[in-house]
């Protein structure tokens, strides 16, 4: 089962050529966003927009409500809900929800995850994806219209401790509108190394139609908080955070520096039962 991952990471690098993009990323994921943008090789439900794959090994139901404020600008804040819950045997469902815009312009995403354990070591997740952008009429060129997308991704632990992650987003070039925009189509790959449980590295590489980003990634458990911090090229920033677990409750932040422009806040609160 070793060479398996690789046989399919080679493949969805085949696959993720470069390609003009429609749509916002709406993506939220506060963890992986404060990890400098590493959420292929995380777990949870809110990495399963980054990897399809991430709720396979989840054993209890959690949901999560959650925001993004790019460059602290309310008018392009991305809102979500993310939940996941056991569905029968090795395998786990989920389904994430967002929206970003206003009454002119806005964006909605629903993605419903399958994932499940292929073998102790090695899960697999297929990922559907409806996107709709909703303009008000007499401002666009295309007009109000609604697509579909096929996510999908792997992880496999790779010894005790180190995990080896791929993850690709609209392999199949779905497009949007009369216009045939492409939505957007991106690989992941990364690796992550955990010496200690919750203490988390991580280095990952990603590429779409800006070219190749890495991302750097560490988190370190301090009690009921963990620290969170990162920083990805392309452009180059900056980031960290906080999650803290209260009487089952999880509470998470996350900030994002930008050469140029204002700080990116994420928030968002976790209820596992």
């Amino acid at each position: 089962m070793r060479i398996k991952p690789a046989v399919f990471l080679f493949a969805l690098l085949i696959l993720a050529g470069q390609s003009q993009a429609a749509f916002e990323e709406l993506e939220i994921g506060v963890a992986s966003q404060a990890m400098g943008g590493t959420g292929v090789v995380l777990f949870g439900a809110e990495m399963a927009l980054f990897n399809p794959a991430a709720i396979a090994g989840a054993d209890a139901g959690t949901v999560t409500i959650s925001g993004r404020l790019p460059f602290s600008n309310m008018d392009l804040g991305t809102y979500g809900i993310d939940g996941a819950f056991h569905l029968s045997g090795r395998w786990n469902a989920g389904v994430n929800l967002r929206y970003f815009g206003g009454d002119l312009y806005n964006e909605q995403m629903i993605a419903m995850t399958l994932a499940g354990m292929l073998t102790d070591d090695m899960s697999l997740g297929l990922q559907p994806v409806i996107y709709r952008a909703s303009i008000a009429d007499g401002v666009s060129e295309y007009g109000s219209a609604t697509t579909m997308a096929v996510n999908m991704g792997f992880q496999v632990r790779m010894y005790s401790r180190w995990l080896l992650a791929a993850s690709v987003r609209n392999p199949f070039q779905a497009r949007l509108g009369d216009t045939s925009e492409y939505l957007r189509r991106r690989i992941d790959v990364g690796l992550r190394y955990e010496p200690a449980t919750g203490m988390i590295s991580a280095l990952t590489f990603s590429r779409d139609f800006c070219g190749m980003r890495i991302h750097v990634g560490q988190s370190l458990p301090l009690g009921p908080v963990t620290i969170l911090a990162g920083v990805q090229s392309n452009p180059v920033s900056i980031s960290g955070g906080l999650n803290a677990y209260i009487r089952g409750i999880g509470f998470k932040y996350a900030v994002i520096n930008h050469p140029q422009l204002d700080l990116t806040h994420q928030f968002g609160v976790t209820y596992d039962f």
